[in-house]
């Protein structure tokens, strides 16, 4: 019995020891088959479409009349009497505010009253120079009499003038106490209320005199260009949803708001009606052409190798590549590329940071795909 065990145990280790190097060299088998076969990267890509589509941004405005301008008093004084309100038409001539009258008429008096006396002292002036040319006839004053006369007749007309002419400046001033409108028109804002004091030139409504529409917009300095060369606009109503209006680019100003940063862009409605009234909410789309060279992608997809810019492309074998690009301009959502990438190319447009080149992977495809190519 004590011989038998020994030989036991020796076979025990054996079998053990045969056991782990068997296990060892699967592991190392199955290593080896992991390394040889790398996992596939899913990745997120877009296919790039020739000629693209239409690329549509829409804004929101307000309708305007082709002509508004702010009314006001050409005098300062205290509102007695408000005619009109918002939203009504006026015609021309019609009396819109009037001023408290008793300062401007008393002022009128007060040039009246300098009229008449300027007049008598012209008068005065007159004799007196007569009288002394009577008696420089008969050699009984100088000659030096005579032009002192002449020039007091001369100041006293003057004086005459002046006196006449400030009273037309106050006799308007009598007028410039009513406020009516220049032109037929509607009253788009009332700035001003009865009992109210203004100033001269202090907006007390502001008229629009044109049946002309249009809608003011802002837009942003990227966009500016894009607006400009615009293939269509669009004008749709928030109060008509499934009316469209044509509209066309009448404005644009030269220099950009200096709090907003943007630019005022007035779209007029080439067909306007009676249903198109001021102050409506309004959106502009403007259509640009999908048929130029640049394909627009997402900021995302963008790639930098030593300061040039690349995108990453799947090719035929569902591997990675990388290949430079040109940037034509950075859009507020996206870039636009103008060389290095063709239509039916397959574009890598999120995590880009984490790939390398030859990396296998697996194309998720999205719901929607963005790629649009602008002028």
């Amino acid at each position: 019995m004590n011989a038998v065990l020994p030989t036991l145990i020796r076979s025990a280790v054996v079998a053990t020891a045969v056991f782990s190097a068997a296990l060892l060299a699967a592991c190392s088998r199955s290593g080896a088959e992991t390394a040889a076969a790398p996992a596939v990267r899913p990745v997120i890509a877009q296919t790039v479409v020739a000629g693209g589509r239409d690329r549509i941004e829409r804004y929101s405005g307000e309708v305007h009349a082709r002509y508004e301008a702010p009314i006001a008093f050409r005098i300062d004084g205290k509102i007695s009497h408000r005619a009109v309100g918002i939203g009504d038409r006026v015609k021309a001539g019609q009396v819109l505010a009037t001023l408290d009258p008793s300062d401007a008429t008393m002022n009128a008096a007060g040039a009246q009253a300098a009229v008449t006396a300027a007049t008598s002292q012209r008068d005065v002036a007159r004799l007196q120079r007569d009288r002394i040319a009577a008696l420089r006839d008969r050699a009984l004053v100088s000659q030096a009499q005579l032009d002192q006369a002449n020039d007091t007749l001369k100041a006293a007309e003057a004086a005459l003038q002046q006196a006449r002419q400030q009273l037309g400046v106050r006799e308007n001033q009598v007028r410039y106490a009513t406020l009516a409108a220049e032109h037929d028109g509607i009253i788009t804002t009332q700035d001003a209320e009865a009992g109210q004091v203004v100033a001269a030139g202090q907006r007390v409504f502001g008229l629009a005199w044109s049946d002309e529409r249009e809608v003011h917009i802002a837009v942003p300095e990227s966009r500016v260009g894009a607006l400009r060369d615009a293939a269509a606009l669009d004008v749709t109503l928030w109060a008509q949803p499934g009316r469209r209006y044509t509209g066309t680019l009448r404005e644009l100003s030269a220099a950009a708001d200096p709090q907003s940063r943007t630019f005022l862009a007035k779209v007029a409605i080439a067909d306007a009606g009676a249903d198109v009234q001021l102050q409506m909410s309004a959106d502009v789309a403007v259509t640009s052409s999908g048929n130029g060279a640049a394909v627009v992608l997402p900021a995302s997809a963008l790639f930098h190798q030593d300061a040039q810019p690349a995108v990453w492309i799947v090719d035929a074998h569902d591997r990675l590549a990388l290949r430079k690009v040109e940037v034509a301009r950075y859009l507020d959502d996206g870039v636009a590329i103008t060389a290095g990438i063709a239509a039916g190319d397959r574009v890598v447009t999120r995590g880009v940071h984490t790939l390398h080149e030859g990396d296998a992977v697996r194309i998720v495809e999205l719901p929607f795909q963005p790629t649009v190519a602008e002028r």
